[in-house]
C-alpha cells in the first residue's frame, strides 16, 4: 500500500465509523464508503416520460359486452319504399320493406402481471421504496399502452381508429402542406369537414380532427394571412360548417404516428364525429388483478383483461385525408 493510502486508511481507522475489524483499511473502500455517506438522495422519484396514451380521449369506450363475451355482434336496420300519389282506387298501394344485417367482431383475452420476492420487499422497505405499488402501477400502464396501440392502430385481424378499411379515404386537394398557403390549408380542412356532413346526408357533423404533430404545430403557429392576428387554427375553429350549422367547437388534436398512417406510409388527417352511436372501442373486461399467489419465496400477481377492435357502426361519420 502506498504511503498516501496508508495515511488515509490510518486516519479513517481512528474514526468511530471504521472501528469494525472486518473493514479492510484500504483507501479505495474508504472513499467509496464516504461517498455513500455524503450522497444526498432526493425524496422525489422521477418517472421516465413516454408518449401520451390517447385512446381514452379519442374513442368512446364500451364495457357493456361483459366479462363472459367471446364476440360482439351488432345489427343494422335498413328499409326501402316511399309513399306516392294515389287515386284512392285499385290495389297498387306502395309498400315498404325492412331488412337487417349483422356484423360480428371477436373478443380477445390478454394478460399482464408482476411479481416480487420477500427479500425485494425487505430491501425496498429499507430504502423507502414502494416496490409493490410501483410494479402494480407499471403493470396497469403496460395494460393501457397495449389498449392504446389496439385502439389507434389495431392488432392482427383487429383494426383501430386510424386504419379502419371501412372509413372513406381521400387525398388532400392541395397536396403537402409544407409548401401550401394558409388559404389552401384552410380549404383542405373545410372540404374535409363538409365532406363528412355531405356523405352522411347531414346526419353527422365532425367534432374532432386529429393531425400529425408537425401539422398541428403548423396550424397553431402560422398566421391566417399577412397582417392577421389569428392563426390558421384559430380561424378554422371559428369558420366551418360545424360551427355555422350546429355551433360545434371542433376539437383539434395532434395524433401519434399520423405522420406515417396514410397510404404508402404517408401523412394522414382524420376528421370524424366522436359519438358512441357512430363508433366504439370494446373493452368487455377491464384489467382485473387476481389474489397474489405465493411460489416459494416469490409472490405472483396475475391480471387479465378482454378487448376487441374499434367498431365503426356508421363509417361515413369519419373521413381520412392523406398526403397533407
Amino acid at each position: 500500500m502506498s504511503n498516501t493510502n496508508t495515511h488515509l486508511a490510518y486516519a479513517l481507522g481512528r474514526t468511530s465509523l471504521f472501528q469494525d475489524s472486518s473493514f479492510i483499511h484500504d483507501s479505495t473502500q474508504a472513499l467509496a464508503f464516504l461517498t455513500g455517506q455524503l450522497e444526498s438522495v432526493e425524496t422525489q422519484i422521477y418517472q421516465k416520460k413516454r408518449a401520451p396514451l390517447d385512446y381514452e380521449a379519442l374513442l368512446p369506450i364500451s364495457t357493456s359486452a361483459g366479462q363472459w363475451a367471446t364476440s360482439i355482434t351488432y345489427r343494422m336496420k335498413d328499409f326501402a319504399g316511399q309513399g306516392k300519389r294515389h287515386s284512392g282506387k285499385g290495389g297498387d298501394i306502395p309498400r315498404v320493406d325492412v331488412w337487417y344485417s349483422e356484423k360480428t367482431i371477436p373478443v380477445i383475452s390478454a394478460a399482464i402481471g408482476y411479481s416480487y420476492t420477500f427479500d425485494e420487499l425487505r430491501k425496498a422497505a429499507k430504502l423507502n421504496l414502494a416496490l409493490d405499488q410501483d410494479r402494480a402501477e407499471t403493470a396497469f400502464y403496460a395494460y393501457r399502452a397495449h389498449l392504446n396501440q389496439i385502439g389507434l392502430f389495431g392488432e392482427e385481424e383487429l383494426t383501430g381508429l386510424f386504419n379502419s378499411p371501412v372509413v372513406p379515404q381521400a387525398q388532400a386537394g392541395t397536396g403537402g402542406w409544407s409548401a401550401a398557403t394558409p388559404e389552401q390549408i384552410l380549404k383542405d380542412i373545410n372540404d374535409a369537414i363538409s365532406q363528412v356532413w355531405i356523405q352522411t346526408r347531414r346526419n353527422s357533423t365532425a367534432n374532432t380532427i386529429i393531425l400529425p404533430g408537425s401539422h398541428y404545430s403548423l396550424l397553431a403557429s402560422t398566421p391566417r394571412s399577412k397582417g392577421s392576428d389569428k392563426t390558421i387554427l384559430q380561424y378554422v375553429r371559428e369558420n366551418n360548417i360545424a360551427k355555422a350549422e350546429r355551433n360545434i367547437d371542433i376539437d383539434f388534436r395532434g395524433g401519434l404516428d399520423l405522420d406515417r398512417a396514410g397510404q404508402n406510409q404517408g401523412t394522414r388527417m382524420m376528421v370524424y364525429e366522436k359519438d358512441k352511436v357512430n363508433l366504439a372501442f370494446h373493452i368487455p373486461m377491464p384489467l382485473m388483478f387476481h389474489t397474489p399467489e405465493q411460489r416459494g419465496l416469490e409472490l405472483l400477481i396475475n391480471g387479465e383483461y378482454k378487448y376487441s377492435g374499434v367498431e365503426f357502426r356508421y363509417p361515413k361519420s369519419a373521413l381520412y385525408i392523406d398526403g397533407i
